[in-house]
């Protein structure tokens, strides 16, 4: 079932919500719709049953749109903490949307993000170009997807230098050649490993789980290396990592796209609080729904680039970092132009002239911040 947006003319399904409508104003949009059904949609096989309690709702006007009319709605996939009715969702959301006339983002709208943020931050596209060549030399090789894995899980609420300060110290201490990371395994005194990783911070917990996990790994596998969820498929490695402690879907789809070159978009919170900016998922969406929902969606050949690129202008740009306070703004005291502040009013159509008009106008952006990058990293 349908929805028509009185003020957008735009349709959506009706597994999806809005925030300011109320329930009479959604019942007169659907009554509104029904006159047009026939001759947009021929034939409509697909419904919700009122009494199915997995999708958590009794009518359809309480399915109905509750969000502001200037904001791009997207399935309700998105909204839920529940892994069982986020997936029942999911599937409702993927067959009813299939009938309307745009499903965001659009594969434009991620090739112009890729692009336009790429001129932005040039250097994220050529760390990752060394990284798909990395992969091809390395992956399964020297135990890489073990490190991988315990790097990801340090990296959780820290920043990329305490992480990588941590990892670099653990595996002086416990990683050898021979015996790879075996010193972890044996270790009787959790407050040694703590030490090394305590930069990261909650030291405990994660000296804790990463032990436990590599133990559990030796028990069935007789190593300490989790090379083998190489063979595995995607879905057989969330099922894998996902009975471990401290591997929740976003390190996961982390561990999928960096350790093993999967076409896997992670969702953390600077993806998520931008998606929501540009009308990708709604403001209320959850980090583990959005991911669901965007991971779908987002064509394969662009996530890796996308998710870097978009975690990137996150924590620089002021329009789109949190509270407008950028983790690292430009050094000269200026903010960046951001090609990404008009996409959720475009509604998926990039309009002719917005790439060529940004060239002309980012250049200088472009290498005031190459600059600071290079005095970070």
């Amino acid at each position: 079932m349908l929805i028509k947006d009185a003020k957008n003319s735009t349709m959506f399904p009706d597994c999806v919500k809005s925030s300011n409508s109320n329930s009479e104003e959604a019942s007169k949009t659907v009554n509104e719709y029904e006159d047009e059904k026939k001759t947009l949609i021929p034939k409509i096989t697909f419904s919700i049953k009122k009494e199915d309690p997995m999708m958590g709702y009794t009518t359809r006007s309480q399915k109905a749109m509750k969000r502001n009319s200037d904001d791009v709605l997207t399935p309700e996939v998105v909204q839920s903490n529940n892994k069982v009715k986020r997936q029942r969702i999911g599937k409702i959301a993927q067959q009813d949307i299939k009938l309307t006339k745009q499903q965001r983002p659009t594969p434009e709208e991620c090739f112009y993000a890729v692009k336009s943020l790429s001129k932005l931050h040039p250097y994220v596209v050529d760390r990752n170009d060394e990284r798909r060549k990395t992969l091809l030399e390395s992956c399964g090789m020297n135990d890489s997807i073990t490190d991988a894995i315990i790097s990801t899980m340090l990296s959780q609420n820290t920043t990329d230098k305490n992480s990588k300060a941590a990892f670099k110290t653990l595996k002086e201490r416990f990683y050898s050649d021979s015996g790879g990371w075996e010193a972890i395994v044996d270790c009787e005194d959790i407050s040694e490993i703590e030490n090394a990783i305590k930069v990261a911070g909650l030291a405990k917990t994660r000296a804790i789980r990463i032990q436990e996990m590599l133990r559990i790994v030796k028990n069935e596998k007789g190593t300490v290396s989790l090379s083998y969820i190489q063979s595995l498929t995607d879905e057989e490695v969330k099922t894998e990592l996902g009975r471990f402690k401290g591997l929740g879907p976003k390190t996961i789809s982390c561990v999928l796209l960096f350790a093993l070159g999967r076409k896997e978009f992670p969702v953390d919170t600077h993806v998520l609080r931008i998606s929501q900016k540009l009308g990708w998922v709604p403001s209320k969406s959850t980090r583990n729904g959005a991911y669901d929902y965007l991971n779908e969606i987002i064509p394969g050949y662009l996530k890796l680039d996308l998710h870097c690129l978009l975690v990137e202008h996150g924590k620089r740009c002021h329009f789109c970092a949190a509270n407008s306070k950028p983790q690292f703004p430009p050094s000269d005291g200026s903010k960046l132009i951001c090609p990404l502040k008009e996409v959720s009013t475009w509604k998926g159509v990039i309009p002719d002239n917005v790439d060529q008009n940004f060239v002309k106008k980012e250049n200088k952006s472009a290498d005031t911040t190459s600059v600071d990058v290079k005095k970070e990293v």
